[in-house]
């Protein structure tokens, strides 16, 4: 009895992730990629959020629904908040390759790799931060950078965790439309968790 619990556990989780990452296509392409994308990766996280969480069956196609439209608006500006301070960035870096002097430009070059690395795994963060909490996008931001630095172990096995999976996604591609991003979206979600201070990580929000 309690191995086949364990194999319709381990079943529901696999077919979760699965239809998580149809619901996350489908709604990436219906909002034509550009109002579609920030939307479905809250649902995304939401959901997963939800499932790590209560540790239990939950409405998956109900909630991914519910939230992206609840969040359609506020996940867009965050995300293209997000996406600006990216492009300053990038402006940032073809000023640097301008500028004659080879080591001050060196120097330069050197701090804007590092001020890159940290602006992507900072994205890493913000999204589980955006389903957990109800908060300004500007404190989405500040957290997620606060967590990237602050807890650098658990970056580190974030990334582990994403390496691998896009290791075994390079030789087997088919898994990137079957569970791909969603099962990215649950190494991300499940590391922010654990990221968190402890009473930050029940919150009733979503």
């Amino acid at each position: 009895m309690d191995m086949s619990r364990w194999y319709l556990r381990l079943g529901n989780w696999a077919f979760n992730l699965f239809l998580l990452n149809l619901l996350w296509f489908f709604c990436t392409c219906a909002g034509f990629v550009i109002l579609g994308f920030f939307p479905a990766t809250a649902a995304l996280f939401a959901v997963l959020r939800r499932s790590i969480i209560e540790d239990n069956d939950i409405p998956v196609l109900k909630l991914f629904v519910r939230n992206f439209k609840a969040e359609f608006l506020k996940s867009n500006f965050l995300g293209y908040l997000y996406v600006l301070f990216g492009l300053l960035l990038y402006v940032y870096f073809q000023v640097v390759q301008l500028i004659p002097n080879n080591q001050f430009q060196s120097v330069l070059v050197n701090i804007t790799v590092v001020m890159s690395v940290v602006y992507f795994i900072t994205f890493l963060y913000v999204f589980p931060l955006f389903v957990h909490f109800d908060q300004k996008s500007f404190q989405y931001l500040r957290n997620a950078l606060i967590l990237a630095v602050g807890r650098p172990i658990r970056t580190i096995i974030m990334l582990l965790g994403l390496a691998v999976l896009s290791y075994i996604c390079i030789h087997i591609p088919v898994l990137i439309p079957v569970i791909g991003i969603s099962l990215s979206g649950y190494v991300i979600m499940w590391t922010a968790l654990k990221s968190l201070p402890k009473e930050m990580k029940t919150t009733d929000f979503n």
